[in-house]
């Protein structure tokens, strides 16, 4: 059995999956976009390789937050670690955050070959302009965009114009599970104590040291776009820049992990055929009698 732990950030999805992992003698899988990078610790609340369950944690610390990591790559590495502990395991859990890491591992989820496609062409134009060309060149592709999410758009123009639609290869894919036995729990909370604990979560990570952890990042790496775009990251290189005060550094990541807390629990519920718990205890409960 393949149990997914979902919910949104400081829903203790970590907590609850290492009780259910102790319980059914399984390995842990990470399904969250931040912890898969080294030296990405306070900010991530990634668990301590001290903690003798960091054994257990697959897909945890495998990239330097120099390189840059895919939606595709990860796709590739989940599938490619379930059929190793499938091996050794009756059962493996699944825990994180970032939705489609998950959704596009564990449902027939396919990628457009890119590599060969060149979009320079459509820089020049504006944002009403690529989307009028777009409306024209694949219709079907418009309904899943914005028009303003420009890189996007862009790509979908790329792709159409070199005689692959991205709609028709969307279309042939049946949104089925790959796996057998496979279970989705959401561990959300109530709103009021959700945002409690992110507020309380955001005040520790900084009193841990989550300043001087980005400090040192700076030093060692040159950052990733994506590494240096999560939140808490980012908003602490704006501090470090002067750019805004310690004050409002702290109670703009409260604010931004609020508002990704709930599009998370969005995402969650329109994308997965889940079970959704306000506590550990009932999830925990439920994946033991089903187990």
């Amino acid at each position: 059995m393949i149990y997914i732990i979902v919910g949104p950030t400081g829903s203790g999805k970590t907590k609850t999956a290492i009780e259910l992992a102790d319980y059914f003698h399984a390995p842990i899988i990470n399904a969250d976009a931040f912890q898969i990078y080294q030296d990405m610790n306070v900010g991530t609340a990634k668990i301590s390789k001290d903690d003798p369950h960091y054994k257990d944690h697959y897909l945890l610390d495998i990239k330097k937050p120099s390189e840059s990591y895919s939606v595709k790559e990860y796709q590739t590495d989940f599938r490619k670690t379930v059929d190793t502990l499938q091996k050794s395991y009756k059962d493996i859990i699944v825990c994180g955050g970032t939705g489609l890491y998950i959704r596009a591992s564990i449902y027939d989820y396919l990628f457009l070959d890119e590599g060969e496609i060149n979009t320079d062409e459509f820089e020049k134009y504006s944002n009403d302009e690529l989307w009028q060309m777009l409306l024209k060149a694949d219709k079907e592709a418009t309904l899943n965009l914005h028009k303003n999410n420009r890189k996007r758009v862009i790509r979908a123009l790329a792709l159409a114009s070199s005689g692959t639609n991205k709609s028709e290869v969307i279309a042939k894919q049946e949104h089925k599970l790959i796996y057998n036995d496979v279970v989705i729990y959401m561990l959300s909370p109530n709103r009021e104590q959700l945002y409690e604990n992110i507020n309380k979560r955001v005040d520790e990570m900084f009193a841990n040291g989550l300043v001087e952890e980005v400090k040192d990042l700076l030093k060692k790496y040159d950052l990733s776009q994506t590494a240096s775009q999560a939140i808490g990251y980012k908003e602490v290189i704006s501090y470090l820049n002067n750019e805004i005060s310690l004050i409002d550094c702290i109670e703009l990541v409260k604010k931004r992990t609020r508002n990704y807390a709930k599009r998370q629990v969005t995402f969650f519920k329109n994308q997965f055929d889940l079970k959704t718990f306000e506590n550990a205890e009932d999830l925990i409960k439920e994946a033991k009698k089903n187990g």
